[in-house]
């Protein structure tokens, strides 16, 4: 007769070991989406906050090189430099405006139509304007300095910003 009670290993009974599934590298943990997206931003706005921080307008640049004119000016009362530096500042503005084969070699009312359409306002006098047309080149100029400067003050402050059509022109 059998024997009803007879032990059985505990080892038969046991199952074998399973090892679970391998973590899968899908989906990523949030971790990972995190610093995924950190990397994005950055390649998106590190350029545009350098940019940021490093772009001087047109007009702050324009306005400070013609404060270093009147300071010579100020210092030595030489009216031709004033004249001659403020047609070069005024030259160079209005290349950063329009391009060097446009204004470079402009010369008389065409000039002064260039620099009201960039102020898109009439800054100078009549008076002015034929002494922007005519005192670069002459030996001694007869012109009001305050005056000048005073235009050329408002015509700086008259610029407008840059579009993106005139960036690219």
């Amino acid at each position: 007769m059998p024997a009803v009670n007879s032990p059985v290993p505990n080892t038969e009974m046991l199952r074998d070991i399973h090892l679970p599934d391998a973590i899968s590298w899908w989906p990523p943990a949030i971790g990972w989406w995190l610093v995924l997206a950190i990397i994005i931003l950055s390649i998106v706005f590190i350029p545009k906050l350098y940019h940021y921080f490093t772009f001087t307008p047109l007009k702050k640049v324009a306005k400070q090189s013609f404060e270093e004119i009147t300071s010579l000016y100020n210092n030595n009362n030489d009216v031709k430099q004033l004249i001659t530096d403020t047609s070069k500042l005024l030259r160079q503005v209005a290349m950063s405006y329009y391009s060097r084969q446009e204004v470079a070699q402009l010369t008389g009312d065409k000039w002064i139509e260039v620099l009201n359409k960039i102020s898109e306002k009439v800054v100078f006098s009549e008076e002015m304007q034929q002494s922007l047309i005519n005192a670069p080149y002459q030996k001694q100029a007869e012109i009001n300095p305050q005056q000048l400067i005073k235009s050329v003050n408002d015509w700086l402050l008259a610029l407008p910003k840059k579009t993106r059509e005139q960036q690219h022109a």
